[in-house]
């Protein structure tokens, strides 16, 4: 599927069928990032395992976060879409 986004000085469409996903991780600001992978990372989800904006929280499940980002882009990119039977 193609997604046509309206990002300012970008051109094209992001193309799930082809591209894959990567986690990008940023332990300085203890961000995880799902990102679609083609001519740049674009992110379409962050994952935050705490519910509040403290620096303190958002460190102590930093690694959580991440191995969950891992196995969210480790099974889309694993996932094939099956033919569909003739009928």
């Amino acid at each position: 599927m193609l997604i046509n986004h309206k990002i300012d000085f970008v051109e094209g469409a992001l193309d799930t069928d082809n591209d894959e996903l990567v986690c990008v991780k940023s332990r300085k600001y203890c961000e995880v990032l799902i990102c679609v992978k083609g001519s740049m990372n674009v992110p379409i989800a962050k994952i935050e395992l705490h519910s509040s904006d403290r620096y303190a929280d958002a460190k102590t499940v930093f690694q959580d976060a991440c191995n969950l980002g891992d196995e969210i882009v480790k099974r889309w990119n694993a996932y094939k879409e099956k033919p569909c039977p003739a009928t």
